[in-house]
């Protein structure tokens, strides 16, 4: 069986076109690079070189090698990175989700179902939870979406609605609900870290107003420090975040309410089962 760096090396020469060259990319004396091109000819029992006096060149065979050696060395590679990929999954419950929120509270009840394994979260659009839940990257995303597709199982997890705080003494603290077209001559804070939500609030408002803090403990300095609005939500509000000094309205537009999905694969609707079970248990709590 030939081994691995045989090739490696093979498709150096290949690539720099001189021993030499290669030699000083691997990292190798010429002769003992010269020796292990040999070792290979031999144990394919052909010539992949044709040597004279002052250089070495590859000739056709050794051409033809190379290409074989290409294929294989990058099945080598996607070999060794599946077998890793497919021995993480088996230890991780990776969870993608299109907002915070409904990931925070998702998170716990999948950590009580697989206590033995870690769970790792990540926020993105739902085009991209989509595409890394079909090819394994997620195990669960949240959706703002309903998905489709036989090859989808999902599950309708719950809704949060956008709120805007204020001073009390700001032009618009005395009004029962607004809207986005309202706010877009103020300028607002909030989290980079929101998903999907940015987008809506980059579209809906003036984007040179958002003011855009990187981690939540900025945005609570800032809050602290100044009169400028922020956004909160229903579910936020719940769990008791509020500011009994300033005034929280509801933002009545399409855009500031959305709906939330939790999916997997069909073939692993079973194995998560008790997740959606308790997902669903919950909602029903709260209702």
């Amino acid at each position: 069986m030939i081994e691995i760096y045989l090739l490696e090396q093979l498709a150096a020469v290949a690539e720099h076109g001189t021993l030499l060259k290669a030699a000083e990319v691997l990292y190798l004396s010429q002769p003992a690079l010269s020796r292990s091109m040999k070792k290979l000819e031999a144990e394919l029992g052909v010539s992949l070189f044709d040597r004279d006096n002052s250089k070495i060149t590859l000739n056709k065979t050794g051409q033809y090698a190379v290409e074989y050696a290409r294929r294989i060395l990058e099945l080598d590679r996607e070999m060794c990175e599946g077998v890793a990929d497919f021995d993480r999954r088996q230890r991780t419950v990776s969870v993608g989700a299109c907002a915070p929120f409904p990931l925070g509270e998702l998170t716990p009840v999948i950590q009580e179902r697989f206590v033995e394994m870690a769970v790792t979260t990540e926020l993105s659009d739902d085009e991209k939870l989509l595409s890394g839940l079909r090819n394994r990257s997620y195990q669960l995303v949240i959706l703002h979406e309903k998905p489709e597709g036989r090859d989808l199982f999902c599950q309708h997890y719950l809704e949060e609605k956008l709120f805007i705080v204020l001073p009390k003494d700001h032009p618009l603290a005395k009004r029962k609900s607004v809207t986005f077209d309202d706010l877009r001559e103020y300028k607002v804070l909030l989290v980079s870290s929101i998903g999907f939500w940015m987008e809506i609030c980059r579209k809906r408002l003036d984007p040179e107003k958002l003011i855009v803090q990187n981690n939540m403990d900025a945005l609570l300095e800032l809050i602290e420090a100044s009169t400028l609005p922020h956004f909160t939500s229903d579910r936020i509000m719940e769990r008791g975040f509020s500011n009994p000094d300033r005034v929280t309205i509801p933002i009545e537009e399409d855009d500031a309410k959305t709906t939330y999905y939790i999916a997997c694969l069909n073939s692993e609707k079973k194995k998560y089962g008790a997740v959606f079970s308790a997902a669903r248990e919950a909602v029903l709590r709260g209702m």
